[in-house]
């Protein structure tokens, strides 16, 4: 357990390591990414966060700097580890995003999309409602407990002076993206699939029927049918989220060990 004495150059010299690494993944945290949340609030939070931190450490680190450039460019790879991490948990929570308007992609709600300043880009209505109801989820089950565990542990996995990101680290990054696009879609395949028979069916009465107005029966059709599949999946999501929260922490502990 470390102790921060004021007068102690080389502890505020570590702290500062410490709250760099910690800027970057706050900056990046979802919720408080929000354009809405004030600059200085997150500042204070990271400030907090290290220096919660650095009173976790088992073991000081040992710094050595040849001179002020390689200072810099040590504050510089902390900064990018923060920022790695932090844009990894915020990948996670894209899952849902992604899940939710690919809801809408085939329900027909992507009309409904609107610009959000939280994203920086055009959201829909089901893209939204997932993510938030994964964020309500993930403070539910305490998954900011396992977060914060696992930045503790990241000063074991990647100390501060290990060196920058490999080429293989930034191919595992890759991979792991093509891995949460895959979750997004297992999420909501039963949904996709019955919607999916649900045009069949209607291809196949327009082509059997052609009085019947199958584009202004179907979207309204298929608008409802979601909802009511969602409503029904609910409860099997907070079981699926309670095991993607683990795999979630796997996933960062891996990244955090390829380093």
């Amino acid at each position: 357990m470390e102790t921060l004495f004021p007068l102690d150059l080389q502890d505020w010299v570590v702290y500062f390591f410490v709250w760099a690494r910690m800027m970057g993944i706050v900056f990046l945290f979802p919720f408080f990414s929000y354009q809405g949340i004030p600059f200085t609030l997150r500042l204070w939070l990271s400030l907090v966060v290290a220096l919660l931190i650095f009173l976790s450490l088992e073991a000081q680190p040992e710094l050595d700097f040849r001179g002020p450039l390689e200072m810099v460019l040590l504050i510089g790879k902390e900064v990018l580890v923060g920022l790695a991490l932090g844009y990894l948990v915020n990948m996670m929570f894209q899952v849902f995003l992604n899940a939710g308007q690919m809801v809408d992609l085939k329900s027909g709600l992507m009309l409904s999309g609107v610009f959000e300043p939280q994203f920086g880009s055009r959201v829909t209505f089901m893209g939204q409602f997932y993510y938030l109801l994964a964020l309500v989820f993930f403070l539910t089950l305490n998954g900011h407990h396992y977060f914060i565990r696992s930045l503790a542990e990241s000063y074991v996995l990647i100390p501060i002076e290990a060196p920058l990101m490999g080429q293989a680290q930034a191919g595992g990054l890759i991979r792991l993206f093509a891995d949460m696009f895959a979750l997004s879609f297992q999420l909501v395949a039963p949904i996709i699939i019955i919607l999916m028979v649900v045009d069949i069916s209607l291809g196949l009465i327009a082509k059997t029927v052609p009085q019947v107005h199958v584009f202004i029966l179907g979207l309204p059709l298929k608008i409802a049918l979601s909802m009511l599949l969602f409503a029904m999946l609910v409860p099997v999501f907070g079981v699926v989220w309670e095991g993607l929260t683990d795999r979630f922490v796997l996933y960062l502990n891996q990244f955090m060990q390829g380093w």
